[in-house]
């Protein structure tokens, strides 16, 4: 350090206080960064790598930004994974003593984004803290863009239960950044989780800021309360040290008060359907399994809302399914409600469309970096609160009326906005005509004073070129020189002698006269006295603004919930959903059921529809055989899917239905490698079964399908009936469950146990083979038409003939199989070459439209496409021949 230049010194000394982050060191139109920051950024930005004198005898290198592209730079960085500190100059350069002083003015990190396009506008980033003492885990998580606040405590006996926990809120939230206290980030199981299996940004933080005593007075401070009994935070210590670290935390790294973040809500898990992340993925709620996308998940079916607050919220409805029967008919009747005036809802719609993000408004406002467009964005959402009053008041529902307070409209606010702020202000508050003439009168007399003086510099103009005869004469004005008279060459000899030059161009002369100096003076001195006054009187605006963030959040929190209200009708209307009955009781009758996403996909009048009854007395288990490709998965799901729908108070797709509420919903569906923990097919499965026989209840419904496929056969068999009997058993769950399976064994089981019973996929033998009617009836399969498949799959003739060869020896059991099935070649048949299978045999006498279908098959990147998109090519091919 002694060797270093002072500014190079100061750089480092400010790095210490940011050890983990990417400093943005302001030296005047730049962002610098130097040495090991330099090499990352230059890397990642793909922007030069210089170097910088520093006083030692290599150069630091050394890479820049301009200041006014920073904000780009820094969302790439971030985008990465990278945290970004900005140190500013504190002081102008010209006033400075010696080194200029320089802070940190903000560290921005994936959880602490306020604003940009790493935000999606209907999905909550969530900042979150754990902190993990003894048996407990307090949770605090928070959108610093919305100021949305949720805080809760796991409990668990042994270390796998809270891990399992955490792992359900982990899915729930899907936070961008984690912040650890030491114990938690010094274990490698639960490090492993948040990092590995989730693929969040987990950062350490000393013990010091989780102190259950400064994490009380912090939040009594942020919230302006007496006592945590008021924030339901009395007695509730581990939730108390999150949430104090957490807004510990903000504070560091913003360095700003957050006069947005208002509340703080305590919530208990058990409040909500328990989801874990294996149901959350194979249900695909809100992104597809293969894609990851919204499009083709639950959510991309239910989302019609208009505003980003209102899909910010359904999401959550979606993500967090109500427990409590009395509280989901509460919500169903208000989606009742809408739906029940179907021929009104455009008009609500166009109504929402009038009303911005108030959350995130609120959130630039408290982080100071609203701009005008902004305020007339709160303006016009503002407005649109009386015209949304004026329509509810209209419905003859008093659980609409509940939701919207119709006494506080908040007109207040837009009379100030409309008062202040001009109609066509710009987005940057130094471009100018942001405050209204009239509003205020400093500001009207700078401008009056800048607008006579542009009059004056237009009546020189003519005198001028009156006076001088130069026709083409101008009077012009740049930062550099101010206002000047320019000449064209082929003019210079009649420019007057009074003229002062100022520049030399190529082709003109520059002037200048005392007259037009003077009145330079006066114009630039009225335009930064206006440019100061209305600066000024915007900071006042928005500090006043700033106080009225509690109601302006309020309305955003009412509005959004009619917003999802407002989606979950207009979804019901179009997509044909009934209002599904709500009860207490153990059993869920559906009457003609269907999936919402597959029928969005192929048309409501494709879907085939089914029923299924489950209770916990004499149907409380359903076997379900048949071939693969038959419909057995979209129907066990479907099942779920509408249980959950019916739990977040949404219409459902059935003809009726009648839903028992669940405590929790597990699935066990599909197979696939876990590489990152080196866990194979096999063990993924049998760990989410152990999970399901380790939590489910009487109360909850289990989707299970193809369970111990990836072991011998006598294996999987064993270990699918233990399962069977464990579920079934009330002695020790007796869940609701659905259980589709090849294995034909199993069937025997419902002679043996009251309560199982089998269905199976309803098929059509043809001369040309086997068609899936894709309708659930009572009884077994009597065969798994394996062979079938794979016929329509494409398999050649020979292949499938020798097949229904080896399967008849096989089902015989024939002693001498083995010698004449596996020890004899089978005859090589005409046309195939070698072991290389022929796929596309054409038959003869093929229609030009077969002909067509068979080449759109034969160009399908079956690998690249889900079973949907591959139902839905079939469904197509089918109408065309």
């Amino acid at each position: 350090m002694a060797q270093l230049t002072p500014m190079m010194t100061q750089y480092l000394q400010i790095h210490e206080e940011v050890p983990d982050a990417l400093l943005f060191f302001r030296l005047g139109d730049f962002y610098e960064m130097f040495f090991d920051d330099a090499l990352k950024a230059s890397r990642e930005l793909e922007i030069a790598l210089t170097g910088r004198d520093c006083g030692l005898e290599e150069r630091a290198p050394m890479c820049g930004v301009p200041y006014h592209a920073a904000q780009n730079y820094i969302t790439r960085l971030v985008e990465k994974g990278y945290k970004v500190a900005i140190c500013e100059q504190m002081e102008d350069p010209k006033d400075a003593k010696g080194i200029v002083k320089r802070e940190i003015i903000r560290v921005i990190s994936p959880g602490t984004i306020s604003e940009g396009k790493l935000l999606e506008s209907k999905k909550n980033n969530y900042l979150m803290t754990l902190y993990l003492e003894n048996d407990g885990l307090g949770v605090a998580s928070l959108d610093v863009s919305t100021g949305d606040f949720f805080v809760t405590e796991i409990k668990g006996k042994t270390k796998e239960q809270w891990l399992s926990q955490l792992s359900d809120e982990l899915g729930r939230l899907l936070p961008a950044e984690v912040i650890l206290n030491p114990a938690l980030f010094k274990d490698p199981q639960a490090l492993g989780l948040i990092e590995n299996r989730f693929g969040i940004l987990a950062s350490l933080y000393p013990e010091k800021y989780f102190n259950i005593k400064n994490g009380s007075k912090r939040l009594l401070e942020q919230f302006d309360v007496y006592a945590l009994g008021a924030l339901d935070l009395e007695r509730r210590d581990h939730a108390i040290a999150a949430a104090g670290a957490l807004l510990g935390y903000l504070d560091e790294t913003q360095k700003r008060v957050l006069t947005h973040i208002k509340t703080v809500r305590y919530y208990n898990s058990r409040d909500y359907m328990v989801l874990d992340l294996s149901t959350r993925r194979n249900l695909e709620l809100t992104q597809t399994l293969r894609t990851l996308e919204k499009r083709g998940s639950l959510l991309g079916v239910l989302d019609k809302t208009v505003t980003a607050m209102g899909g910010r919220t359904l999401r959550r409805w979606v993500e967090a399914p109500l427990l409590n029967s009395a509280a989901i008919l509460e919500r169903q009747g208000c989606v009742t409600a809408f739906y029940d005036n179907s021929s009104r809802l455009p008009e609500f719609k166009a109504m929402l469309t009038k009303v911005y993000d108030l959350e995130r408004l609120c959130g630039k406002l408290s982080f100071g970096s609203i701009n005008p467009k902004d305020l007339l964005a709160l303006k016009q959402s503002l407005g649109a609160l009386p015209l949304i009053s004026g329509f509810l008041d209209s419905f003859d529902s008093e659980k609409l009326m509940y939701l919207f307070d119709k006494e506080d409209l908040i007109t207040d606010v837009w009379e100030l906005i409309e008062r202040a702020i001009d109609d066509e202000a710009p987005m940057v508050l130094k471009d100018g005509h942001v405050i209204k003439t009239g509003y205020h009168p400093e500001i009207d007399e700078f401008r009056e004073a800048t607008e006579k003086g542009q009059d004056w510099i237009r009546d020189l103009e003519c005198r001028e070129r009156e006076k001088t005869g130069i026709k083409n004469l101008k009077v012009k004005y740049n930062r550099v020189f101010g206002y000047f008279i320019e000449v064209t060459r082929s003019n210079f000899s009649q420019v007057p002698e009074e003229y002062i030059r100022k520049q030399t161009l190529a082709n003109a002369e520059r002037y200048f006269t005392p007259e037009l100096k003077d009145m330079e003076n006066k114009i630039l001195g009225a335009q930064e006295g206006l440019l100061r006054c209305e600066t000024q009187v915007f900071q006042e605006i928005r500090d006043d603004l700033l106080t009225q963030i509690p109601r302006i959040q309020k309305k955003a929190k009412e509005v959004a919930q009619l917003d999802a209200i407002y989606s979950l009708a207009t979804v019901a209307l179009h997509n044909h959903f009934v209002c599904p009955e709500i009860s207490d009781d153990k059993a869920i009758v559906i009457t003609n059921g269907r999936h919402p996403v597959v029928e969005e996909m192929i048309g409501f009048d494709h879907f085939i529809g089914n029923d299924c009854t489950l209770d916990n007395d004499e149907q409380r288990m359903l076997l379900i055989t048949g071939p693969n490709m038959a419909g057995k998965s979209t129907f066990i799901r479907q099942v779920a899917i509408i249980t959950l729908m019916a739990q977040i108070g949404s219409f459902v797709p059935a003809e009726a239905a009648n839903i028992g509420v669940v405590d929790r919903i597990f699935t066990r569906v599909g197979a696939s490698d876990d590489l990152a923990s080196g866990q194979s097919t096999f063990m993924v499965e049998m760990t989410e079964v152990a999970n399901i026989l380790k939590n489910a209840t009487e109360k909850s419904l289990v989707i299970l399908d193809e369970i111990g496929r990836g072991t011998s056969t006598f294996d999987g068999i064993s270990i699918a009936w233990a399962v069977v009997e464990h579920l079934h058993n009330q002695q020790t769950i007796g869940a609701k469950t659905l259980f589709a399976t090849h294995y034909h064994e199993l069937t025997e089981l419902e002679s043996l146990k009251p309560g199982i019973k089998n269905f199976s996929i309803r098929l059509k033998d043809t001369p040309d083979g086997v068609i899936f009617l894709r309708k659930i009836i009572p009884g077994p399969a009597d065969q798994s038409y394996g062979i079938e498949v794979a016929k329509l799959a494409g398999f050649p003739a020979g292949v499938t003939r020798r097949a229904r060869e080896i399967l008849g020896h096989l089902e015989s059991g024939e002693d001498t199989y083995r010698q004449e099935l596996l020890v004899t070649e089978p005859p090589m048949l005409s046309g195939e070459k070698g072991n290389q299978l022929n796929f596309f045999e054409i038959a003869q006498g093929m229609t030009k439209e077969e002909e067509e279908a068979l080449g759109t098959i034969r160009d399908l990147k079956i690998e690249e496409m889900t079973p949907m998109e591959v139902m839905n090519v079939v469904y197509q091919l089918r109408e065309k021949i």
